[in-house]
Order: C-alpha cells, then sequence, then structure tokens
C-alpha cells in the first residue's frame, strides 16, 4: 500500500526521456531514500535503504519491491511528459526528472510498518531498448546469474579455503561443488545468522559431497564447518583464503551494515565488487 503523497508529490521540471513507459525489461536511473517512520517510542526511524544515481533494470528483482511498485505506478505520468526542449532542461541542469514522496508500508523484522521514500527518477529507457536477461525466453535469473559469476571467479581464483558470508540455505556452496568445480578447496565455512538455515545448507552441501563422491569425481577430503553469528560478530582468525558475500549487504539493518566494515577493512583485501 501507499501511493504518492505528503508535500512532495510530482514535482521537477524538464521531462529527460519523455514518451518512455516505466515497463520490466527497461532501464531507469534513479535515486532515492526509504527510511521508517518512527515507531512511537522516540528517535529518528532507521533508514531502511539509500541509492544515488543507481541504473538498473525494471522488473529484475534489483530495487525494493515498494520501489519497484511505486516506479510502475509513475509510468503513465512518465510516459505523458514532453521531451526537453533546451539545455535548461532537467537532463542540462543535471536535475531530477522527476522529484516524488511517497507514504508506503513495509515488512521490517517481521512486522508492517510505515515508512518514507523520496525517490528522483532521472532517465529511463523503454524496454524495446534493453534486453532484460532475467525475464526474457525462460532465461536464468539475475540470483542464478550472480551464482554462477562468483563460481566461475572461485573457479579463476582456485582457493584452498572458502568462507561464504549470509550462506543460506547454502546456494553458492553447492553450485560450486557440483560436478567437481571446485578441486582447488579443502576447507569451506558456512555462515549465517539463521540457525535453520545453516542446517538447511548443512544437509544440501552434504548431500552434494555425496552425489559427487558417487559420481566418481575426483576430490581430496573437503573439510566442512557451520557457522552460526551475525555478520559483525564474524570470526576470521582461522583465515580463508576467498570470502564471499552475495545477496548480503543489501540485507543488514544499518547498525550492522557500520560494524561490517570493521570485520573486514584490514583482514581481507576486496578484490571483486559488483
Amino acid at each position: 500500500g501507499g501511493g504518492v503523497g505528503g508535500g512532495g508529490g510530482v514535482g521537477g521540471g524538464g521531462g529527460v526521456g519523455g514518451g518512455v513507459a516505466l515497463e520490466a525489461g527497461g532501464s531507469v536511473e534513479v535515486s532515492y531514500t526509504l527510511q521508517l517512520e518512527p515507531d512511537g517510542s522516540g528517535g529518528v526511524g532507521a533508514t531502511l535503504e539509500v541509492q544515488r544515481r543507481l541504473c538498473v533494470l525494471l522488473g529484475g528483482g534489483l530495487l525494493h519491491p515498494e520501489v519497484e511498485g511505486l516506479l510502475a505506478d509513475l509510468g503513465a505520468a512518465w510516459a505523458a511528459r514532453a521531451a526537453p526542449a533546451g539545455p535548461e532542461s532537467a537532463a542540462g541542469s543535471g536535475e531530477a526528472a522527476l522529484h516524488v514522496e511517497a507514504a508506503l508500508r513495509v515488512v521490517y523484522r517481521g512486522k508492517r510498518r510505515r515508512c518514507r521514500l523520496w525517490l528522483q527518477l532521472h532517465s529511463a529507457t523503454a524496454a524495446e531498448e534493453f534486453e532484460c536477461v532475467a525475464a526474457r525466453d525462460g532465461g536464468p535469473s539475475l540470483g542464478a546469474l550472480r551464482i554462477n559469476y562468483v563460481c566461475e571467479l572461485l573457479r579463476q581464483l582456485r582457493p584452498a579455503s572458502l568462507c561464504d558470508v549470509g550462506c543460506g540455505e547454502g546456494r553458492l556452496i553447492c553450485s560450486l561443488l557440483r560436478g567437481g568445480g571446485a578441486p582447488s578447496l579443502r576447507r569451506v565455512v558456512a555462515n549465517d545468522v539463521s540457525a535453520r538455515a545453516l542446517r538447511r545448507c548443512g544437509e544440501k552441501v552434504r548431500a552434494a559431497l555425496a552425489a559427487r563422491a558417487g559420481g566418481g569425481a575426483p576430490s581430496a577430503e573437503l573439510e566442512f564447518e557451520l557457522l552460526c553469528s551475525p555478520v559483525s560478530e564474524l570470526r576470521l582468525a582461522a583465515g580463508c583464503d576467498v570470502l564471499t558475500l552475495v545477496e548480503v549487504v543489501e540485507h543488514l539493518d544499518p547498525p550492522e551494515l557500520q560494524r561490517l566494515g570493521a570485520v573486514l577493512l584490514g583482514r581481507c583485501l576486496i578484490t571483486h565488487s559488483w
């Protein structure tokens, strides 16, 4: 629920990309802040997400669902805007073509909470001009593409040890093990804050190891560990050659995200980010 409202409404001048509908498969450049409203106990509501000039595909699952829903609602207004008439347009001035403030409801820690969204839509590209890899012709999802990309990087790096932070139910580790995909690995640490997800990860990884052994794939003994802890309390003293965080950062609450730097910086060299 929600809708455009509260003092902002639709504003701003210009009209960058006038006539382009906001449809799945197209791309947009947006900036936005999503912030919880105070819950009555005083203080300022937590900031859930901040993005600055993010270029992203619509319908690909990368935007917060409430943000994507609002963009879909704004499609008609965006398509009806006139093309920029001169250098004083929003495109030329560097200002956003469309400003929106909206009241929304989101699920936060298992509860429906009110929040405010401040959004600036800078530009849009029509779906027919931008290929939607995630949805077209039954192709792989963006999540699957990310996992495949990380697996390929790990095969190139050939680490002896790996710690998958925020492993969930073990999607990355199992994908890596299928078909003997990581012959260099001797030790794998699976970390997650959810004990339930970690148990499922253990079951799936052991099944993948058994299937690999049954299929005759050559492999040395693999040491496999389960570590239940928040990211901010992750102990890296034992050391691993590679640490992965796939679809983790966007799920961390702001205080947890701030503590993440102290865990990683000075202990890990960030070699790939996407």
